[in-house]
């Protein structure tokens, strides 16, 4: 036979405002209320004057059974598999293929981003990373010889800066100073007297020159006008006759050259090559006696010569010399037929004479036709540029004549302040030069000397350091691009496993940010169940401990499970600290959608084939536990020793065995009441059911 107790401690009860209250908390309000309820029946009593009372007495009997302490608590199914897809970078939204409720399986295309962007970035990735490979081959080949000879450059340019500022001004650069200070006092003495003769008034010099400038814009208006209508009348006959004779010019000049040049395509005839032997053997005689001539100069001969100086003898020789070359030169010419020069010249000349005699007949048909619109547009033009230059002449005049404005005068005064300015400019880097260099001047010429020696040590001596960050470089430019790659490749976004959708956070068309949740998917065959317990309850609890679930969704539905954890640390709302506890179901055998209510009852502690009575009909005696033990009619106190107990039962360890039968103290009821159920009756003899 077991007897078994499986009501257990609950976890707490509802307080006011919903909030749960502790156990002991619980039982405090419980006995204030029972106590008052004592209180308002014994008052009752007194003022009632009842009749006198007697005393029923309920028993139990101890038997061996189960002693099995609980925890019980609620809480709400929660997804064990669950996952919230994101891209991992910033983009808009091209394609959803899912809703709500949409099954997937996994692998399945779910949505994807627009890939231009991260293509577009994977190349500059690409780009970046070889731009830093490409960098830490450099310095580690080392500056190339053109490098080194620039950086050798800026450091000798650097050196003769810093030399030049610490030796000073030089007396060409004084000298430049002072020319400047010069040409500022000069610019001001000018900008001076300008204004003064502004101030004065315009001289009669100026008044008959503007004049003069009036007469001739005038006179050149008269002469546009006239050539207006000298347009607009057409052509003379004395201009026609112009034109014709330009034209017969041009056409003999143009005759002419064609001549020439078949002249020079036809060759050299016979008569031409004969005059031109002629010409040779005339000028070889005539050399040939100056030659003589000559021979009995050197000789000392003079008398042979006709008494003629001995310097012109020699210059006849060299003239007659040259007759001769000249004639030889002239034969063979003539004998070689026309050069390409001549022919390309001739050609040149018959070319221009063509494009001139079509110029001439061309500006002959133009007079002919009488005068073009464009013409007398342009003679109009003309006559409108002549009134514009009157107009401004006459108004200068007026101007002159009326005196400065006050505009002209303030301008005046501000070239004036301008050239004090620049003046005072001059004088200033005069007097610095003069001064020799400033400290200032030195540390920035020492600085720029430091940094050009520092480049030129980088060109010729490559530090190990330098190697360390290019190849840190080239190392994040490859983050970067596996960064860029694994970018395109999160733009399709697919499941992860099998499942259903439970939430989208975007639509189409939208931009969604990186590690923004878009899709949510749930696998509803894998959950738990997460409750809180009760601080007063906490430490009972371990993981492993088995664990009945029912649904207030599903009244029938009962399951089991066992707790598979117990948070090491509370939470406080409202002054009760609470832990969260997550119990997994054993098979299940349905799905149970996240968010249910569930309640739960945690099995603490379990004890078999013990021996129990009620926890009533234990009471302190002293230091002791004492029962009453009905021995035939009477009742017999024993000290017994208790183990574990529950909200019902305690187990007995020893003073009892199984079958004594144990006094429950009972209420107090009128004597009035009659046998069970009516007035007068004795009172019942209650007991504990047990179940076998």
């Amino acid at each position: 036979m077991k007897l078994e107790a499986p009501l257990g401690k609950t976890a707490g009860r509802l307080g006011a405002g919903g909030r749960r209250l502790p156990l002991k908390r619980l039982g405090v309000l419980v006995v204030a209320g029972l106590l008052s309820v004592m209180a308002g029946h014994a008052g009752y009593q007194r003022l009632a004057a009842p009749a006198p009372t007697a005393v029923a007495l309920q028993s139990a009997v101890a038997r061996n059974g189960s002693l099995v302490s609980t925890v019980t608590s609620s809480g709400s199914v929660v997804a064990t598999h669950l996952a919230k897809l994101s891209f991992s970078a910033d983009g808009k939204l091209v394609e959803l293929n899912v809703a709500v409720g949409t099954r997937v399986k996994a692998g399945q295309v779910l949505a994807r981003q627009d890939p231009a962007p991260l293509q577009a970035n994977l190349i500059s990735a690409q780009s970046n990373l070889k731009v830093a490979q490409i960098n830490l081959e450099q310095l580690k080949a080392g500056a190339t010889p053109e490098e080194l000879e620039a950086a050798q450059v800026a450091y000798d340019l650097a050196q003769a800066k810093y030399q030049e500022t610490v030796a000073g001004a030089t007396e060409a650069d004084k000298q430049a100073a002072q020319a400047a200070v010069d040409q500022a006092s000069a610019n001001l003495a000018a900008a001076q007297a300008k204004l003064e003769q502004l101030k004065a008034g315009p001289t009669h010099t100026d008044i008959i020159a503007a004049q003069g400038a009036v007469d001739t814009a005038k006179a050149t208006l008269a002469s546009a006008r006239a050539k207006l209508e000298q347009v607009k009348a057409g052509p003379t006959d004395t201009d026609l006759n112009s034109a014709r004779a330009a034209v017969e010019t041009a056409r003999g000049n143009l005759a002419s050259a064609q001549s020439k040049l078949d002249l020079l395509k036809a060759g050299p005839t016979a008569a031409d090559l004969a005059a031109a032997q002629a010409a040779v053997e005339q000028a070889k005689t005539s050399l040939m006696s100056a030659e003589d001539r000559y021979q009995m100069v050197d000789n000392g001969d003079l008398s042979e010569a006709g008494g003629t100086s001995n310097s012109a003898v020699r210059q006849a020789y060299y003239s007659a010399k040259a007759n001769y070359d000249s004639a030889v030169q002239k034969l063979q010419d003539l004998q070689k037929g026309p050069k390409d020069t001549d022919l390309q010249s001739a050609q040149s000349a018959v070319m221009s004479a063509q494009a001139s005699y079509d110029s001439a007949v061309a500006k002959l048909a133009d007079l002919q036709k009488g005068p073009s619109p464009v013409d007398i547009t342009s003679a109009e033009g003309a006559v409108l540029q002549a009134q514009v230059s009157l107009a401004n002449a006459q108004a200068k005049l007026d101007d002159l004549l009326a005196g400065p404005t006050a505009t002209d005068l303030a301008s005046a005064q501000g070239a004036v302040d301008q050239a004090k300015a620049s003046l005072i400019t001059a004088q200033t880097k005069l007097n610095d030069l003069l001064a020799g260099p400033k400290n200032s001047d030195i540390l920035a010429a020492r600085s720029s000397l430091a940094s050009a020696k520092v480049a030129l040590a980088s060109k010729t001596t490559v530090k190990e350091s330098d190697i360390i960050l290019q190849e840190e470089k080239v190392r994040q430019a490859q983050a970067a691009l596996d960064q860029a790659q694994l970018d395109l490749d999160s733009a399709t976004m697919t499941a992860p496993f099998d499942g259903i959708v439970s939430a989208v956070a975007a639509n189409v068309g939208e931009r969604v940010a990186s590690n923004a949740t878009v899709v949510t998917v749930v696998d509803p065959t894998a959950f738990r169940i997460d409750v809180t317990v009760d601080e007063t309850d906490v430490a009972k609890l371990a993981a492993g401990q088995p664990v009945t679930i029912t649904f207030d969704a599903l009244p029938d539905q009962r399951l089991q499970g066992r707790v598979i954890s117990v948070a090491p640390s509370g939470t406080t709302s409202q002054g009760v600290v609470s832990y969260p506890v997550s119990i997994e179901v054993d098979n299940p055998g349905r799905t149970f959608p996240a968010g249910m209510s569930a309640s739960v009852s945690i099995e603490t502690e379990r004890l078999d084939n013990v021996l129990l009575v009620p926890n009533r009909a234990i009471r302190t005696q002293g230091r002791n536990k004492v029962v009453d033990v009905m021995v035939g009619e009477k009742t017999e106190t024993r000290t017994v020793q208790t183990g574990s107990s529950n909200d019902q039962f305690t187990q007995i360890t020893s003073g009892l065995q199984e079958g004594d039968v144990v006094v429950i103290p009972a209420t107090t009821i009128r004597s009035t009441m009659s046998g069970p159920g009516g007035p007068g009756g004795p009172a019942p003899a209650g007991g504990m059911v047990i179940r076998r």
